[in-house]
């Protein structure tokens, strides 16, 4: 069977046939060895040419090679035959073998097979199972291993597995059993080989893959619930146990085909419980049985709780662990409802608005969307076109959120109790006052939204261009006015505004270098970054209102960029600024390396003692001025644009006929110090300063401006307060 009979994948034999092939080839070796030294001896002592009898000799090499290759599979052969694993393709020339090329991936899906009753009875409680499994390692489960496992066992009963051996243990956990640590680790031990297992089975285009309708199998064995008469939220799901699995697989990634087709459907399972839970999760199997974080993979102390939890949080976190390309296919994918006929239809439409919008309360019960926005991160931070696209598709829908969740009244800026998607909206007045107000029910979210916005700043800045001219949206979809809801919403929470600060300041670095660079007057790149410094500040001041302590920490967290010098972080060789000719996609990648950058900065002079000097900045306008200052010095040392007289005998200047100022870098806290006073008196700063104060105020009052009242009043703008 096949064209070739060393095809690298399987190849059909007879037995017979295949065993005397073997024999004349292990024969013919050696005597074409023979005949090449006969005829190079005969040919060299004519004083001929000996060309023919070294073809011949590189054949007998060959057939020595292909000898020892087809008696390896004929063993194989042989093997397979007398253990009943091969499978039989029938011809009308004959009956063949299929026969996979290597030994080892047979030996492995034979030890899977086995291995099925060992699981059946470890679940069951048999203790020389337990044993047995005790002895398995991750690396034991090859794919072949996690194919013959996964076969032998079949769809239900691998998502029952999961039922049956957590049961146990949640009996211990509520009675506070002696060892319930060391019977927690052996159950997460045994579900880590089921996780790696599904996820090494479940991936096309390798040996091991089950096939589509393994996938299909697996979903409808998803949506049974078990005991078979139960229904949610009582008796346990099928999707329930695979989401224990998921979590199980640890650092084992799934294929974006399997998260596609099983993720898509488990959430549109949970779009049908909808219906019937209203917004109440279907906890994870440890929530639903009170076991806390005993599955969880670095548990060593097992701590029970009762804190509500969500089936579809560790499907998230796959997708995440499993890249880029996994997690687009999640959000992005279309789902049309059931086929099968009869069957009452589930969303139609965007998975992503249905996570972020509809599904929005649901989540506010549970992690707030956290591992949601690591999926989100995940699939929207890159610089391809889908990442954009999604990065802003998401936008628009936290947008249009956040319109509805923020309301100006009376010049001021408010957050309405009641959401519309509130408990009471929904008949249940019991649990209203402990659900979260709607704007932080996916507070969780705001740190990864951050990161994406970071990761896609040039476009931002383009919306802020964008709307000094006009009212419309550019290619983002955006308006000003959007954006500035967006950042209305993530600004709340400290973390992310703290990283789209830390990204603004790598963007303004940046730019002012290639300013520097291109005609050492970086002065042209204050207005714009000083306005979005300006819609940054303005958005995170509407966003707290009158929360002073926390305004507090923010004016803090300014001073301490100053006072660690985060402005004069030097720019990598890598990101030099003639590399930045004009943004696009080269500047952001540029930019997300610089953040980075600055980040282990500030993180490992944390410890250090802050120039308590500089620090003495009064608002964050102050300390964005200051920044700046230290941005343009470093540039303008960088690129060679101080020099001349006045810095013969400097500290911080080479000594020698010509000096010019030492990197930056080099300089010691005294040096620096000097440097500092030096410089200012031989630059512009103070009319940079001045330019910068009105573009960042400019920023906050265009920034106000946006968040009308119905009757299209503005909010006052922190400046005036």
């Amino acid at each position: 069977m096949g064209d070739t009979w060393l095809d690298p994948n399987t190849c059909g034999v007879k037995l017979a046939e295949f065993e005397h092939m073997t024999r004349q080839m292990t024969r013919a070796a050696p005597k074409l060895a023979e005949l090449a030294d006969k005829l190079w001896q005969a040919l060299n002592t004519a004083q001929v040419s000996t060309a023919p009898a070294m073809e011949i000799k590189r054949i007998a090499a060959w057939a020595d090679r292909a000898a020892s290759d087809l008696r390896r599979r004929d063993q194989l052969a042989h093997d397979l035959d007398r253990q009943k694993l091969a499978f039989v393709v029938c011809r009308q020339d004959g009956d063949y073998l299929k026969l996979p090329d290597r030994y080892t991936d047979q030996v492995g899906y034979a030890a899977g097979r086995r291995s099925a009753d060992l699981f059946r009875r470890a679940a069951s409680g048999d203790p020389e199972a337990k044993a047995a499994l005790r002895r398995l390692r991750a690396e034991d489960v090859t794919p072949m291993f996690a194919k013959g496992l996964l076969e032998a066992l079949g769809p239900e009963a691998l998502l029952k597995l999961p039922m049956d051996l957590t049961l146990p243990l949640a009996a211990d956990v509520r009675q506070h059993r002696e060892g319930v640590d060391a019977h927690a680790a052996e159950t997460r031990a045994t579900l880590a080989l089921l996780g790696r297992s599904l996820a090494l089975a479940t991936r096309p285009d390798t040996r091991a893959y089950l096939g589509d309708d393994y996938l299909r199998a697996l979903t409808a064995a998803g949506r049974k619930n078990f005991p078979p008469l139960s229904a949610p939220p009582n008796g346990t799901s099928g999707y329930q146990s695979l989401t224990t699995l998921l979590t199980a697989a640890g650092d084992t990634r799934f294929s974006t085909h399997f998260i596609e087709v099983v993720g898509s459907d488990m959430i549109a399972y949970d779009s049908r419980l909808r219906k019937t839970l209203g917004q109440e999760p279907l906890p994870t199997l440890a929530g639903k049985t009170g076991l806390g974080n005993a599955l969880d993979p670095p548990t060593t102390k097992v701590v029970p709780s009762e804190r509500k939890t969500d089936f579809l949080a560790p499907l998230f976190l796959a997708a995440a662990q499993s890249g880029k390309e996994a997690s687009q296919a999640l959000l992005t994918h279309v789902y049309m409802g059931p086929f099968e006929q009869g069957t009452e239809p589930e969303f139609t439409g965007s998975t992503l608005r249905y996570l972020l919008h509809d599904r929005r309360p649901t989540w506010g019960l549970t992690d707030h969307g956290t591992a949601l926005g690591q999926t989100v991160q995940a699939a929207a931070t890159g610089q391809d076109e889908e990442s954009t696209r999604l990065a802003f598709d998401a936008a628009k829908i936290l947008v249009a959120d956040a319109r509805k969740n923020f309301v100006v009244k009376d010049g001021i800026l408010q957050i309405p109790e009641r959401g519309p998607f509130d408990a009471l909206a929904h008949g249940e007045p019991g649990d209203a006052l402990a659900r979260p107000k709607h704007y932080d029910e996916l507070s969780g979210l705001r740190p990864a939204m951050a990161t994406v916005l970071v990761a896609h700043l040039e476009k931002l800045h383009d919306i802020v261009r964008l709307s000094n001219y006009t009212k419309n949206s550019g290619s983002a979809g955006l308006t000003g006015q959007d954006l500035d809801y967006l950042l209305l919403d993530v600004t709340r929470d400290a973390d992310a505004y703290e990283h789209l600060l830390r990204g603004q300041i790598a963007h303004a670095k940046l730019v002012i270098d290639w300013a520097a660079a291109k005609n050492g007057d970086p002065s042209a790149a204050i207005d714009e970054e000083g306005w979005m410094f300006g819609h940054l500040l303005e958005a995170r001041h509407q966003a707290l209102g009158a929360e002073e302590g926390r305004l507090a920490e923010d004016l803090n967290r300014m001073r301490k960029y100053v006072g660690f010098s985060v402005g004069l972080v030097p720019l990598a060789p890598t990101l030099i600024a003639e590399r930045i000719p004009g943004g696009g996609k080269a500047a952001e990648a540029a930019m997300l390396q610089l953040t980075g950058k600055m980040t282990d900065v500030a993180a490992k002079r944390l410890a250090d003692k802050a120039n308590q000097e500089i620090l003495a900045s009064t608002t964050e306008t102050e300390a964005v001025e200051q920044l700046f200052n230290q941005m343009i010095l470093s540039s303008m040392v960088g690129h060679g644009r101080f020099g001349g007289p006045g810095l013969e005998g400097k500290s911080f200047a080479t000594t020698g006929p010509h000096p010019r100022v030492r990197p930056i870098e080099s300089m010691t806290d005294d040096e620096l110090d000097e440097f500092l006073r030096w410089a200012k008196n031989r630059s512009n700063l103070s009319d940079i300063s001045n330019d910068l104060r009105n573009s960042v105020r400019n920023g906050q009052e265009k920034t106000a401006g946006h968040y009308k009242d119905s009757d299209g009043k503005s909010v006052t703008p922190s400046p005036r307060r």
